[in-house]
């Protein structure tokens, strides 16, 4: 059974963001059963006041995303397909690059790790389900530096899926950056970054189609995999946690999806009708009006940038947003080229704003600053050189 399915129309800031805040609603209103353990044990109360607040937070970030993707479709703004073949998708030049950068990126990182871990002491807190102790052994004494390049994997890991997918190309590069994303996925737990690449990948896979139509039955296989994956990455992380609870493997896995996904709108939902006290109150403030489990940190971009910001953060918010729409919106014109990996890097953020601003975090910094320095650099090299003819060297004499 095929279903069609509009991809362009879908995968952009303003649509993608709210099918996530959606999800996340969906998954704080999931029943637990009495078995799944949903990272909260009392729902927060919904009243009119919460769902005022946080219906205008979530229609200023629907317009912010949409008025800056209808600015950047203005004809002052678009300068069309760039038809600079080192650019394109097939082009092994920029990919060469980002799989280097990766490379010294992983290579540093894990280099950290076992000068202050054995690799037997890493095998046996992955065996354990405690692999975030690997993580915690990295950021001992941490500095900005080459540890930022594993980030890059995103890049790298992208354009190998999509060759894999695309082209049935399997050569030793593409082969090769799968273990890079291996180590970020499981060695150091980033189920960010892995969602991120796959999410790119699927851009860059139907960027240029105007309708996609999907096998019901490969899409539920792929469900099921990427299920697989998330389920074994939080095995190696919170193993330990999960048996305690008396949960099986997949119990545990669609349990993590659920809390994940449900315990930021849980806190938002109860933190809503005390925004002057989380202005006021700092860091974790939030704990004192909604019930949830102590050990999550990373819980609703609302919240968070109210205690950061107080009320600036809607001036904030609302500008990001509309900058960041813009960006995707004028990259993707450019066409099926390299600057998709940007894009693809803006929508997964723009998909997080129900949890986590990603926008001013680091990781997403050294997305941007790589995705869109390095071919920006290429693109002028190119043009400069282009206008500059250089004279052939004559003799005195002839």
């Amino acid at each position: 059974m095929n279903l069609p399915m509009a991809s362009r129309a879908f995968l952009r800031p303003s649509r993608f963001s709210m099918a996530a805040m959606l999800a996340s609603f969906a998954a704080w209103l999931f029943p637990g059963f009495g078995v799944l353990n949903k990272g909260f044990e009392q729902p927060a109360q919904l009243d009119v006041t919460s769902f005022f607040i946080l219906a205008c937070w979530y229609l200023m970030i629907f317009l912010g995303f949409s008025i800056g993707e209808k600015t950047a479709k203005l004809k002052i703004f678009r300068n069309g397909a760039i038809n600079e073949r080192v650019l394109s998708l097939e082009s092994n030049f920029l990919y060469y690059i980002f799989t280097l950068l990766t490379t010294i990126g992983t290579t540093a990182t894990l280099i950290r790790i076992f000068t202050l871990l054995s690799i037997q002491q890493a095998f046996v807190f992955m065996a354990l389900g405690e692999a975030n102790a690997l993580k915690e052994a990295l950021y001992e004494e941490y500095s900005v530096g080459f540890f930022s390049l594993r980030y890059v994997v995103l890049f790298s890991a992208s354009i190998a899926l999509y060759r894999m997918i695309r082209w049935k190309s399997f050569s030793p590069v593409n082969l090769f950056n799968i273990p890079l994303l291996f180590v970020s996925t499981f060695l150091l737990g980033s189920r960010l970054i892995f969602v991120a690449t796959i999410l790119t990948t699927l851009l860059m896979l139907t960027f240029d189609k105007r309708a996609l139509r999907i096998s019901l039955m490969k899409t539920i296989g792929v469900a099921a995999i990427l299920f697989i994956v998330l389920s074994a990455v939080n095995a190696v992380r919170n193993k330990d946690y999960y048996e305690h609870l008396g949960l099986s493997f997949a119990q545990a896995g669609v349990s993590e999806i659920v809390a994940y996904l449900g315990s930021p709108f849980q806190v938002a939902i109860g933190s809503a009708r005390f925004t002057d006290e989380l202005a006021a109150g700092g860091d974790q403030s939030y704990r004192n009006f909604a019930d949830e489990e102590i050990v999550r940190n990373t819980n609703s971009a609302f919240v968070h940038l109210h205690e950061q910001m107080g009320y600036f953060s809607w001036a904030y918010i609302a500008g990001m947003c509309l900058f960041m729409g813009f960006l995707f919106e004028f990259l993707s014109s450019l066409g099926k080229t390299i600057f998709l990996l940007p894009c693809g890097a803006i929508l997964y953020a723009s998909a997080e704003l129900w949890r986590l601003d990603l926008f001013h975090q680091g990781i997403f910094i050294v997305w941007m600053v790589i995705g869109i320095g390095f071919p920006a650099v290429v693109i002028a090299y190119r043009r400069l050189f282009s206008f500059v003819k250089v004279e052939p060297l004559r003799v005195q004499g002839q």
